[in-house]
C-alpha cells in the first residue's frame, strides 16, 4: 500500500476507484481509503465508476491516465467519448 500511495502521489489530481480483485481473492481489510490515507496529495478523491465518468465529463482534463485491472476496461470507451471534443 505504501508503494501505491507513493506513486499515486506523483499525480496532479487523483480519482481513486474502489478496489476490485482481478484474478485473486479480495484481501480482507484492504480498501481504496487505506491507500488514500497514506497519500500526501491534496487533490484526491474516491469515486464510483459512474461518478468518476461524470467528473471527467465536467472537468475535461488535458491528460487522463487510467491504471487498473479487473473490469476497468469497461470505462475506456465512455471516457474516450467524454473527452473527444476537449
Amino acid at each position: 500500500m505504501d508503494g501505491f500511495a507513493e506513486v499515486l502521489d506523483m499525480s496532479d489530481e487523483l480519482i481513486l476507484l474502489d478496489i476490485y480483485p482481478a484474478r485473486e481473492l479480495p484481501i480482507e481489510g484492504v480498501t481504496s481509503a487505506m491507500i488514500m490515507d497514506r497519500m500526501q496529495l491534496a487533490n484526491k478523491q474516491i469515486l464510483g465508476k459512474k461518478e468518476a465518468l461524470e467528473k471527467v465529463r465536467s472537468d475535461k482534463p488535458e491528460l487522463l491516465l487510467t491504471v487498473g485491472a479487473g473490469d476497468i476496461d469497461q470505462l475506456v470507451q465512455p471516457l474516450k467519448s467524454a473527452l473527444e471534443n476537449v
